[in-house]
């Protein structure tokens, strides 16, 4: 017996597995579902290129043939653009996070620099562009539209999370004597870590595409001009090969992020707060009688125009050379009353700005809308699926973040041919770009739930609904209202740029138009329209944010 037990201890040890190996079994489960997915991705592009879009879907080994080729091609392209895209990201992101610090202690002040926010994520780029073209030289114009990509999420996201604490830790830091900077410190920065870094990540491929977007526009070198001169050419396969390497390097920069954030701040791996524990707002309790909430609504409207109306006539003012196609608020306004459009009607006859202006923002926000609601359900749906599988959440991500890495302008004319100039390659458009910044904040928001929460209602034998509808979604409900918050405008935005390249219709076809024609009264006058259009949506979202959290409070 004795002399039997040294075999069967080594045998023991010989199968069991070292910490070494339990990692690289760990790392190797992690990484087949996204190489599936690539296989798979990889097939259907081989069959869709064997299909009558052969001339629009080159196959994958001739894609793969044009990027050995262009290997030397792309590093000084990618160099300019990530460059540009740095630099936006990190002006974008510390302006945002500067303002959510600041306007902490004024909660109302806050929320009018995030309601004047909106401005900087539903600018048409249709009007913008020139501007920043006259204005600016070099990659300046690509890292203001990169930063532009990424304020006012990370605003929202920093908001969001510096704002869910446990009122108790704020209490006992206050009653220990300790300043409003104290509890920033101590208090509300470690607990909007998950949340900042759900925006972070969600503005890195923003980032990445304003950039692209700016050197489209008229940038001199970088991705973005590749892809206008492999368009231009007809060279299918180079263009196919720069929008894979654009999404590469989103899919890098998303996924690095929380990679680096834990290196630094290591005690953010696990997460155990107090379950829709929110921070006092400093404001106090809401007025619960309808005439002061609709006196509030009221001052918070003129105090929002009042913003973005300034914000407006200071960018004319010192934008250099802006005047050249900028139009001021004091422009604008005579103009819808008695100004006169060289747009023309379907019927070919004349029609008066304002009219002309509404009858093409409904179409915009017909096209809006759909788009808007298909990305928020396929969003939902898939978070949760992801957060109960996460091996879909490995194949899913990549996907996602390719999807939203591709620039628009580069998309949007493959999608019209492939699904017609209608409505659904618009809604396609839109969902795609709604989708991804909803997915990730519900996912993330899902995870930060404290396991000890889990726990219990897994002792108390809840099934795997009761903890969706019980646990998960309540506590995903801030996260998801924020999303939506930030949705909305972007897909106003997006239908714009839809209308532009590919439908011919809507308020994005009409200011193009009416660029071509010099008619920058006209596209102003759009700005404005489509400015106001987005602050009511964010507005709406907001009201809906409120009485949502006020019943689970």
């Amino acid at each position: 017996m004795n002399a039997a037990a040294p075999p069967r201890t080594a045998r023991l040890r010989r199968v069991a597995p070292t910490g070494l190996g339990r990692v690289a079994s760990a790392g190797l489960r992690r990484a087949v579902p996204p190489l599936l997915t690539v296989v798979v991705l990889t097939l259907a592009w081989q069959v869709l290129s064997l299909g009558g879009l052969g001339s629009l879907v080159p196959a994958p080994a001739d894609v793969l043939a044009q990027m050995r080729d262009d290997a030397d091609y792309y590093v000084p392209n990618a160099t300019v653009t990530m460059s540009s895209a740095l630099q936006g990201y990190l002006w974008g992101n510390g302006i945002a996070i500067a303002l959510a610090l600041c306007t902490l202690p004024f909660p109302r002040v806050q929320a009018l620099f995030e309601r004047v926010a909106v401005g900087a994520i539903a600018l048409p780029l249709i009007a913008l562009a020139p501007l920043l073209a006259i204005a600016f030289r070099g990659n300046v114009p690509s890292v203001i539209l990169a930063a532009q990509a990424v304020v006012f999420t990370t605003l929202v996201a920093a908001i969001l999370g510096l704002g869910s604490v446990d009122r108790t830790s704020v209490d006992v830091v206050r009653a220990a004597g300790g300043s409003e900077w104290t509890v920033i410190r101590k208090v509300r920065l470690p607990a909007a870590i998950p949340s900042l870094v759900g925006g972070l990540q969600v503005a890195a491929p923003s980032a990445i595409l304003g950039a692209i977007i700016g050197e489209y526009m008229g940038g001199e070198e970088g991705l973005g001009v590749a892809m206008i001169q492999a368009q231009g050419a007809f060279d299918v396969p180079r263009a196919w090969g720069l929008a894979i390497v654009t999404s590469l390097l989103a899919a890098v920069a998303f996924l690095a992020l929380p990679l680096i954030v834990r290196l630094i701040l290591p005690w953010t791996r696990s997460a155990d707060t107090v379950l829709d524990a929110r921070a006092a707002r400093p404001g106090g309790r809401r007025d619960a009688r309808p005439a002061a909430r609709v006196l509030r609504a009221a001052f918070a409207a003129v105090g929002t125009l009042a913003g973005v109306v300034l914000g407006w006539w200071l960018l004319v003012l010192v934008v250099p050379g802006g005047t050249e196609v900028a139009r001021g608020p004091l422009q604008v306004a005579p103009y819808f009353a008695t100004g006169d459009t060289q747009l023309v009607t379907a019927s070919g006859e004349a029609e008066a700005p304002l009219p002309y202006l509404l009858s093409s923002l409904l179409r915009t926000i017909g096209d809006a809308g759909l788009g808007f609601v298909v990305g928020l359900v396929l969003a939902v749906a898939m978070a949760v699926v992801a957060h109960e599988f996460p091996v879909i959440e490995r194949v899913l991500m990549p996907i996602s973040i390719a999807l939203r890495s591709i620039p628009i302008v580069a998309a949007m004319p493959l999608l019209a041919l492939v699904f017609g100039r209608g409505i659904l390659a618009v809604t396609i458009l839109i969902a795609v770009m709604t989708f991804f910044p909803i997915l990730v904040n519900v996912l993330l928001a899902m995870r930060a739930v404290p396991r000890s929460a889990v726990d219990l209602l897994t002792a108390v034998g809840a099934g795997r609904r009761h903890r969706l509808t019980k646990l998960l979604m309540p506590y995903a409900l801030p996260a998801l209202l924020a999303s939506v918050k930030i949705a909305l405008p972007l897909s106003i935005g997006a239908a714009m740029v839809a209308e532009w390249l590919a439908t011919g219709y809507g308020l994005g076809a009409s200011m193009t138009v009416a660029a071509t024609l010099s008619d920058y009264d006209f596209v102003w006058g759009g700005v404005a329209i489509v400015l106001l259009a987005s602050l009511i949506a964010y507005r709406l979202a907001g009201a809906l944010e409120e009485t949502a959290l006020s019943r689970l409070e």
